[in-house]
């Protein structure tokens, strides 16, 4: 009986981790969209508030996530401190690009996981210019 209880008790813990890991993309895809939204209006300051939740988010994801998701995430995660940093700088024309790109990789990151919340987390990307920051550690990154 315990045995039967210890097993469940492990099988419930996984599952919210997984939960958990799919909540921190959703969050940070949101806060990632928001980036975008305030960096196209010129608002520097809000693009690093949604930035850096989004990095944290994407993170945070990161513990649980492998193989092409995990790869997304790390990508995101590089861009979005790109963002950031030129955020910081009140750069809100270089600093919307990479968090276009951030978007576009976490909303990968969950198809990747071929999850039900993928289907959530889609939210209309606008396409990014390509390789105007300098971004390394996932072949395909700018496609």
């Amino acid at each position: 009986m315990k045995l039967l209880k210890t097993m469940t008790i492990g099988l419930l813990m996984s599952a919210s981790q997984l939960v958990m890991a799919e909540d921190h993309s959703a969050v940070a895809l949101e806060h990632a969209h928001a980036a975008v939204e305030h960096g196209k209006m010129g608002h520097a300051s809000i693009l690093v508030e949604h930035a850096e939740a989004a990095l944290e988010h994407a993170i945070k994801a990161l513990e649980t996530a492998e193989g092409e998701e995990k790869a997304h995430l790390e990508a995101a995660v590089k861009v979005l401190e790109y963002s950031i940093e030129h955020g910081k700088m009140d750069h809100a024309d270089i600093a919307t690009p990479p968090a276009e790109e951030a978007v576009e990789h976490i909303q990968r990151s969950a198809q990747s996981k071929g999850s039900a919340a993928a289907a959530e987390l889609e939210i209309e990307a606008p396409k990014s210019s390509s390789g105007k920051w300098p971004v390394t550690g996932y072949k395909n990154i700018n496609q």
